[in-house]
């Protein structure tokens, strides 16, 4: 479960900003948006809202930034290889100082405890500056590993995975954290895989293949298709079909090649189930393929091989512009399966950003649910919770006329936008 993501001197993130799940106390909010584990109170869903180009998806490329480097310095990357992480640029100061990340979260243990694990690290386009690892797993937060540039200290005590390999392997462009895990590390191999697990996308751009592997490894296509239906999308089911491949691309030549060098190539297609009527008797289903069906649809589709397998087994999902292509009240729905108990069994977490202010309600999040993101006057993104306000926001007040009036910050200047037409 994540705790808090914090980053500094990434892209348009100057200072440093934290996200967090952390739920406050005050017990007059929604209790079934929130979960206990040990002594901390977490959130099962999130939703940011801001301008655009205030910084919303740049948070969501920090985390996914952090984590790709994280897992795959490592066993991917050669010795020279660039960092290829961007500080913030409209600070001259800033532009050759390191960039800063650090993940707090909780990991379940063989005997059903839970621990609390720290991990941070600070590095440049070359190498990497600093790094450690702390863990809880009852009240003292102990050290596990510390590294500043090559010298690394593990902890004899608490850190024994140290000992099954040199530190001198570990590359200057690469985590400490992901060369134990591939040497074997019980530890690290854990938060690498929870880190695996935490799913980074986008609604613009959710790729299908995602459904497609997951139904070709046995998903069940009736359970996608009450998916679909929750949404009131009146599609009946689902079939799979094998299609002749289509080469068509840019390149004739290359097309034409491929089609000689693979005459009989098939790949998967979903076709789409509709009632078909004579007049008001139905009579059979028509099968559509997906090119027939609406962007929605198609969106909703995609997203079902990332939401159901969180929801059965518990993890994260961040998705960024979620409600691309989708109708607010489905936007609602689904956001309600992750803070209902009955379907969201393994207390999986949902990380939005959205533009739909519709949601933006005390009957539908608590005050500490909505994130609000923005730039200063300077070109830097800061992000803030609705409980950030010295003058605290009443559980009762109306959040989405507040924030359209300008309240909260994080809205377009319309004025200005209004007078630089005029001119």
């Amino acid at each position: 479960m994540l705790i808090e993501f914090t980053v500094e001197n990434f892209r348009s993130f100057k200072e440093r900003q934290t996200f967090s799940l952390l739920s406050s106390k005050d017990k007059n909010l929604l209790e079934e948006n929130s979960f206990k584990v040990n002594k901390y109170n977490l959130l099962k869903t999130a939703m940011i809202y801001g301008a655009n180009a205030s910084g919303k998806s740049t948070l969501f490329m920090a985390l996914s930034s952090f984590l790709q480097f994280s897992v795959l310095s490592g066993p991917k990357s050669q010795k020279g290889d660039p960092i290829g992480i961007t500080p913030f640029m409209l600070d001259i100061n800033k532009q050759k100082q390191p960039s800063f990340f650090e993940i707090i979260f909780m990991l379940e243990n063989k005997d059903s405890t839970f621990t609390r694990y720290r991990y941070g690290i600070k590095l440049d386009q070359k190498h990497v500056l600093e790094e450690y690892l702390f863990a809880v797993n009852k009240v003292k937060e102990v050290n596990l590993f510390d590294r500043i540039e090559q010298n690394i200290t593990p902890n004899k005590n608490y850190f024994p995975e140290s000992d099954t390999f040199s530190t001198k392997i570990v590359r200057d462009n690469a985590s400490y954290l992901s060369v134990c895990a591939q040497n074997n590390g019980e530890i690290t191999g854990k938060i690498i895989n929870y880190f695996q697990r935490i799913v980074v996308t986008s609604g613009i751009d959710t790729p299908p293949f995602i459904t497609m592997e997951r139904i070709n490894r046995g998903e069940d296509l009736n359970r996608i298709t009450r998916f679909l239906q929750f949404a009131d999308i009146q599609v009946q089911g689902l079939k799979k079909q094998r299609i002749p491949v289509n080469f068509d691309m840019p390149d004739p030549d290359f097309a034409e090649f491929l089609k000689k060098k693979f005459p009989d190539a098939q790949g998967d297609q979903i076709l789409y189930a509709h009632n078909l009527y004579d007049g008001e008797t139905k009579k059979d289903l028509w099968y559509f393929s997906e090119d027939a069906e609406s962007l929605g649809t198609r969106k909703l589709f995609n997203y079902a091989g990332i939401i159901l397998p969180i929801l059965d087994n518990g993890g994260i999902l961040f998705i960024d512009e979620f409600d691309s292509s989708l109708h607010p009240l489905i936007v609602e729905n689904i956001i309600k399966l992750f803070n209902n108990p009955v379907f969201n069994k393994h207390n999986a977490q949902l990380v939005m950003s959205c533009q739909s202010v519709t949601l933006m309600t005390n009957k539908m999040f608590r005050r500490d649910q909505i994130w609000l993101c923005e730039k200063n006057k300077y070109g830097a993104s800061e992000i803030y919770s609705l409980m950030d306000f010295d003058e605290p926001v009443r559980k009762d007040a109306t959040f989405n006329k507040s924030y359209l009036a300008g309240k909260y910050g994080a809205i377009p200047n319309i004025d200005i936008i209004r007078i630089q037409m005029e001119k």
